[in-house]
């Protein structure tokens, strides 16, 4: 991540420092002079864009950890949902955990659409084109806002008509399910602004923005979880809906201050003159993200369908499951952060020229996602039965919980490598094997889930140990691609967007 600007009085400017003719531009009049913007010290953000990335340890970390931390608040986030969710009644946890599982299979095709925006300003970040930058902002944006209505109605559809009733057995889980996903629904739009707007902050390696973000949205959607859930603090009590209209809110707010933040301080050349269509780019955004967004709705409706098979063998094992996919989520924490950071390195050191400090880099950031790992995940293998004594009583439960969380460390330290195999893969331009690969490895997780739930049902700690196929699949088919794929040059279409 490049250093955050600051503020001054004056704008020392490097411009028009050009090999050849100069690039037509594609949408709104020329760009003012620099100097006239003095006085607008927001404009700094992109004083050093033409600076090699740096990838020593602490430069990686440096764009990593705001992005972890970022996805470790929303992760205690989660926390507090179940917190007040729990307190509200098993049936309210399973009906709103359930609900949250098909918005998360949405935003993760939001998310996939995002990947593309990423990639294509790194990639222009290495080759020191702000204006092509800009274009692949624009474009990405235009796309991934459509992207979000276009789901949000999709999902408000399919609740209004009774489509998700099919996903559930129990009548009052379904009670609690369908007006929950009424409301989250409509946070796929603001979404899309938040994940169009980070993308291009994490390609650019200007990361710090995303924890101030996810500070803002975290304790916005606390608050009114204490309010809305169980009517602390002059509230009013709604229970599970309390807990949907909190974070729709929380989106809502991030939303506006992304897109202020961006507009006014890391990218405001994205922002400026007529909003014209580059089709190319628009053309290249889509090639990219297609595959990700593919492989991401994938990803979690396979997973998602794993918690309706296990809702069919009992309530206990259901939420032990849904408690165990949070303690997953402490896991994406860090391999989140490092897998889109390794996305960034992979395509501004393509756009630099620098291949051969590409193997170095990757194996530094594979290190840095055992190391992460192990940090926050390593109670689960020394002391789980003390994890899950926070969650249940003496019981059962207790001890199915503390077994499930000893299988979900082993399938962690398969995610940890996987997670940077595919980003190299992804950052180098390569997302339709990336897709292939998933498609697979998915294919062959949901018969093993399917066998084990609901035709030989086994303990929910077997159960989960169909995660450790799907992440081995994942390893093989990736490290297969590398071998015989040229992702040190990138992917050849990306020649397209550098044309645009």
């Amino acid at each position: 991540m490049a250093a955050s600007s600051r503020r001054a009085s004056c704008v020392e400017c490097r411009v028009d420092l050009q090999v050849g003719p100069q690039r037509p531009r594609h949408f709104g009049p020329s760009r003012p002079h620099p100097t006239a913007h003095v006085g607008r010290p927001l404009m700094t953000e992109n004083k050093s864009s033409g600076a090699p990335l740096d990838t020593g340890i602490r430069n990686l970390l440096r764009i990593a950890v705001p992005i972890s931390l970022g996805s470790l608040v929303q992760f205690l986030v989660v926390l507090t949902d179940n917190f007040f969710l729990s307190r509200a009644g098993e049936l309210e946890i399973n009906g709103a955990g359930n609900a949250g599982l098909i918005y998360l299979t949405f935003t993760m095709i939001v998310a996939g659409g995002s990947v593309g925006i990423q990639i294509l300003v790194a990639r222009f970040k290495g080759q020191n084109d702000p204006a092509q930058m800009a274009h692949a902002f624009r474009a990405g944006r235009m796309g991934l806002g459509a992207l979000g209505l276009l789901l949000a109605i999709v999902v408000l559809g399919i609740n209004a008509l009774g489509g998700w009733k099919l996903l559930l057995q129990n009548p009052d889980v379904q009670a609690v399910f369908e007006p929950f996903l009424g409301v989250r629904a409509w946070g796929l739009i603001p979404f899309a602004v938040l994940m169009a707007v980070e993308a291009d902050w994490i390609g650019q390696a200007k990361t710090r923005p995303i924890l101030v973000l996810a500070l803002l949205m975290a304790g916005t959607n606390m608050v009114l979880d204490a309010m809305w859930v169980e009517g602390w603090w002059g509230g009013s009590a709604m229970g599970a809906q309390g807990a949907a209209y909190a974070s729709f809110t929380a989106e809502c707010l991030g939303a506006l201050f992304a897109w202020l933040w961006a507009s006014r301080k890391t990218h405001p050349a994205a922002y400026m003159g007529r909003a014209e269509r580059n089709r190319a780019m628009e053309r290249q955004w889509w090639s990219l993200s297609a595959p990700v967004m593919a492989q991401f709705g994938m990803t979690i409706a396979t997973w998602a369908s794993f918690f309706f098979f296990v809702e069919r063998v009992g309530m206990m094992e259901l939420k032990v499951s849904h408690l165990t996919r949070n303690a997953f989520m402490l896991a994406f924490v860090i391999c989140s952060g490092l897998g889109q950071t390794t996305r960034t390195v992979v395509s501004t050191l393509i756009g630099e020229g620098r291949s051969q400090e590409l193997v170095p880099a990757i194996l530094k950031l594979a290190a840095l996602s055992y190391g992460g790992v192990w940090l926050l995940t390593h109670g689960y293998l020394f002391y789980p039965d003390w994890l899950a004594s926070h969650f249940f009583e003496p019981s059962p439960g207790r001890d199915a919980m503390a077994a499930t969380l000893g299988t979900a460390f082993v399938a962690l330290q398969f995610y940890a490598l996987s997670s940077i195999l595919i980003s190299v893969l992804q950052g180098s331009g390569y997302t339709k094997p990336v897709f292939l690969i998933e498609f697979i490895s998915v294919g062959i997780y949901v018969v093993v889930a399917y066998a084990v739930t609901l035709v030989w049902t086994q303990p929910i700690d077997v159960i989960w140990r169909a995660d450790w196929i799907y992440f081995i699949c994942m390893i093989v088919g990736a490290a297969g691609a590398l071998r015989v794929l040229p992702w040190r040059q990138g992917h050849p279409s990306l020649k397209e967007a550098e044309s645009a």
